[in-house]
């Protein structure tokens, strides 16, 4: 009897270890910089990958202060401005493939740049919100 109690109270310790390892703890300390974040959401609608087109993400460097990544065509860089979770990015540079598909896409992406003011880091989410506080970009960190 007592080596059963011994093993069931060593299989309930290994076990809530073990859960431990995928709690939401694990998730906070993601950060904004030095992640590549894949855009999943503009203005609340789905990104839709067409034939042809790169999936569009953001990556933000510390050191640099510089955002880099793709808008679904063209590769885009800007600096950003960030103090706590305020967000600015500053005039955009790309490069300039003519793409047949996802132009609208593309013009969407860039005026999300320029409308972003803060963020926030939601589990695998990176939000970014406008002065009004509305989400106007969500990104899922990539895998």
């Amino acid at each position: 009897m007592n080596k059963f109690v011994i093993l069931l109270i060593l299989l309930f310790s290994i076990i809530s270890c073990t859960a431990q390892n995928d709690s939401p703890a694990t998730i906070q300390h993601l950060s904004l910089f030095d992640t590549q974040w894949n855009l999943v959401e503009i203005d609340q609608r789905p990104i839709k990958n067409t034939d042809g087109t790169k999936r569009p993400y953001i990556h933000f460097s510390k050191q640099e202060m510089k955002a880099t990544g793709n808008n679904g065509c063209n590769s885009f860089f800007a600096d950003i401005n960030t103090v706590e979770e305020r967000l600015s990015f500053g005039p955009v540079g790309m490069t300039r493939m003519a793409c047949q598909e996802g132009i609208a896409a593309e013009m969407a992406f860039l005026a999300m740049l320029q409308t972003s003011y803060q963020y926030t880091i939601d589990g695998y989410a990176l939000l970014l919100m406008d002065k009004q506080g509305q989400v106007v970009g969500k990104f899922i960190v990539a895998q």
